[in-house]
């Protein structure tokens, strides 16, 4: 429920501060502007700022898009990995009885 109040708290200020008329924005330090179509989000606090445009909404989708693949492919490689040790281990295991049961049958 907090979350909730807090991020309608965070829309609000949104909404106040991008609808102030632009002489009002000129003398404060703090600043939020955006626009949904194309979407652009500037928030500015003295000389620092913050601005998210579409083309990094985009840029992120397709970044961790990548980690995703990369990370898969990891996790393959690792699994045929131990896969193949798992079945070289077993082969040793069973090669090792069959010799210990030759042994003791002559």
């Amino acid at each position: 429920m907090i979350i909730i109040c807090f991020f309608i708290s965070l829309y609000g200020i949104a909404i106040i501060s991008n609808n102030l008329p632009k002489f009002i924005k000129d003398k404060t330090d703090f600043r939020i502007d955006y626009s949904r179509k194309p979407f652009d989000f500037r928030f500015e606090v003295g000389e620092y700022s913050l601005y998210i445009n579409s083309k990094a909404v985009t840029n992120i989708k397709n970044s961790s898009g990548k980690v995703i693949n990369s990370i898969s492919r990891k996790v393959q490689d690792n699994t045929s990995y131990m896969l193949n040790k798992t079945s070289d281990v077993f082969k040793y295991v069973e090669e090792k009885i069959n010799n210990t049961v030759q042994h003791k049958v002559k």
